[in-house]
């Protein structure tokens, strides 16, 4: 008989005081927050407001599943678990890696960029002819072709 055997990944701790992933009520230190609709003070048993979430401001609930947040944390513990690492730092991994919130790529590239514009074809006969030097590299026969190496490493940096 043969039996295939994954690790168990548990679902995100969320704190049902403040909504936040990561720790339980028992050490949280944040105030009474809605899971339902985010705002502070109730709890979300008998509320009925629009649903918003208290993580990303979205329009569901801070206990969906559909919620970056809890995706973020399941990648997290998942990930933790399958490296054998410690959470803190399975954390900032994936927070780095992850863009911030608002700041997608499709964001940054509707930004309007301007290259700055790069002469293709430099004129060559400004560098002065001299004796090659001891810089001069095997495969590089004449001054000219060292002159057009130089510039064309010169114009790729800008």
């Amino acid at each position: 008989m043969r039996l295939s055997v994954r690790a168990y990944i548990p679902n995100p701790l969320r704190c049902i005081q403040c909504q936040h992933f990561g720790h339980s009520k028992t050490s949280c230190r944040g105030t009474l927050t809605c899971a339902r609709c985010a705002e502070v003070g109730h709890e979300s048993t008998e509320c009925t407001r629009t649903e918003k979430c208290v993580n990303y401001k979205g329009e569901h609930t801070s206990f969906s599943r559909n919620c970056f947040a809890w995706k973020q944390e399941k990648e997290i513990i998942s990930t933790k678990i399958k490296k054998q690492i410690p959470y803190q730092e399975e954390r900032k991994l994936v927070k780095s890696q992850t863009p911030t919130h608002g700041n997608s790529y499709v964001s940054v590239a509707k930004k309007s960029f301007s290259a700055p514009t790069i002469e293709k074809n430099p004129d060559v006969s400004a560098v002065p002819s001299s004796k090659p030097s001891a810089f001069t590299t095997k495969g590089i026969s004449s001054n000219n072709q060292l002159a057009n190496s130089i510039l064309s490493i010169c114009c790729s940096r800008q």
